[in-house]
């Protein structure tokens, strides 16, 4: 009771001298993008997300980006590549009304260095892809998804709890072009013509990656 009284006087004191009160420190905030959680936990909470992250957050993605600049001499490498935006805007529902089978709708927009396959310079490509996905792990629940549900692409999960930020990363690296390129030729660099004889035996990370992917 004593100490009741003892916090309750400092609470009212505050605002005349904080000094005698013992400094409050808040909960920092946890990274929903961060954050492992059950898909369905998600869907009954309507989880939503829009914010931006950088490409460094995403390792595997970094990796790719990393080893196509990898042919490109150390100066012509864009400075601030790594921290280049990704926004984000993501929510959590259900797909059917009986809450078997979680979704995960979403926009996803990068602004990624790559190696232009016209004149083997650095460009930078605008990245954007759209989720509308049911997030499913049992073999039951994706024969339903592929028969009654059409308009969501099924997302085969691997363990029970998902981390949003890996999903964005999934879905960024096969938005990735095959073949990147300047947006026009005019902005290539010098070889540009002769592309083709220049590119003969050159490991391309993004193709090659895709070609993985289809396997």
């Amino acid at each position: 009771m004593a100490r009741t009284i003892a916090i309750l006087a400092c609470e009212t004191k505050r605002t005349f001298d904080s000094s005698e009160c013992p400094p409050y420190h808040a909960r920092a905030m946890a990274n929903p993008l961060l954050d492992h959680a059950s898909p369905g936990d998600l869907a009954d909470f309507g989880q939503a997300l829009d914010t931006e992250g950088k490409i460094q957050d995403f390792k595997r993605l970094l990796e790719i980006i990393e080893a196509d600049l990898a042919e490109v001499p150390a100066q012509l490498v864009p400075a601030q590549w790594r921290t280049a935006p990704v926004r984000i805007k993501l929510e959590f529902s259900w797909a059917d009304s009986s809450k078997e089978i979680p979704a995960l709708t979403g926009q996803i927009k990068a602004s990624v260095a790559a190696l232009c396959q016209r004149c083997l310079e650095p460009c930078e490509i605008d990245v954007e892809t759209e989720l509308n996905v049911a997030l499913l792990r049992e073999s039951s629940q994706l024969k339903t998804a592929e028969s009654g549900f059409s308009d969501f692409e099924v997302w085969e999960l691997e363990e029970d709890a998902v981390r949003p930020l890996d999903i964005v990363e999934e879905a960024l690296i096969m938005a990735l072009p095959l073949s990147p390129l300047h947006m026009s030729r005019d902005l290539c660099g010098p070889l540009a013509d002769n592309v083709v004889q220049k590119k003969t035996g050159t490991v391309r990370p993004f193709a090659d990656l895709k070609s993985q992917m289809s396997k």
